[in-house]
């Protein structure tokens, strides 16, 4: 089998499964997943010298754009399955990339982003706070404000209201720890709140996703969008059976 044909064939795979184009979400939205991220990212403002932090990286279904995109030494990504970014990198991006692009990779599974050394102007986590209990769903908002600079923008998604599938979860106050791959939801008004406590600001933006709903969190008042989201646009999918 060729690796074109791999690739597709990893398409009709569960979510969850043991694939690492599947074991990061629907195998069959790898592509749109990553670059949504991207599009997203580079609408908000993101430039190549700018310093990313992909948290949950996974398998760089976003990674193995913003690396190109990316000056070296920019982008960081944090996922505790190295088997995922290893296949990541021997079968999306390979060696070469690596070593043009001299990314930074963490393997913590508890948020340990001081740890890393450096500030970010943006950190992306997608469907992270989807699995995560309410205990370390604040650790990771507490772990962001930290390395966040201070004009900098963190963009992550939430099953909250809103949601297609928000009544059919359980709620993250009744979990303890990481839940995977089932998922949790949180209410917009505990991540707001949460948000605040860290001297961030959360604004729902009207991206769209297919599952989840993306926020925004800025720490600088002046670089809230406000009524500016609509101007953002929606990232609506045009001529795209996967997504009527």
């Amino acid at each position: 089998m060729s690796l074109e044909e791999e690739l597709l064939d990893s398409r009709s795979l569960k979510a969850g499964d043991v694939h690492y184009r599947a074991y990061v979400g629907p195998p069959n939205q790898y592509d749109f997943m990553g670059a949504t991220q991207f599009r997203l990212l580079t609408m908000l403002g993101l430039r190549e010298e700018h310093r990313l932090l992909d948290l949950g990286c996974g398998s760089l279904r976003a990674g193995r754009l913003l690396l190109a995109y990316l000056l070296p030494g920019r982008y960081c990504g944090v996922d505790p399955n190295r088997w995922l970014i290893e296949k990541a990198v021997a079968t999306e991006i390979g060696q070469e990339m690596l070593a043009i692009k001299q990314p930074l990779f963490s393997h913590s599974d508890n948020f340990e982003l001081e740890e890393l050394g450096r500030t970010f102007d943006f950190v992306v986590a997608q469907s992270i706070f989807s699995h995560t209990g309410k205990a370390l769903l604040e650790r990771g908002i507490e772990a962001v404000s930290k390395v966040l600079d201070e004009h900098g923008q963190f963009l992550f998604t939430v099953l909250t209201e809103g949601a297609p599938a928000y009544e059919r979860f359980e709620q993250g106050k009744d979990i303890a720890g990481w839940e995977y791959p089932a998922c949790v939801t949180f209410p917009e008004s505990e991540i707001v709140e949460l948000s605040g406590r860290y001297g961030l600001i959360s604004e729902r933006l009207a991206w769209f996703h297919p599952r989840q709903i993306w926020y925004r969190a800025v720490r600088d008042p002046e670089l809230v969008l406000g009524a500016l989201t609509s101007e953002l646009g929606s990232g609506r999918v045009f001529f795209d059976p996967r997504f009527p």
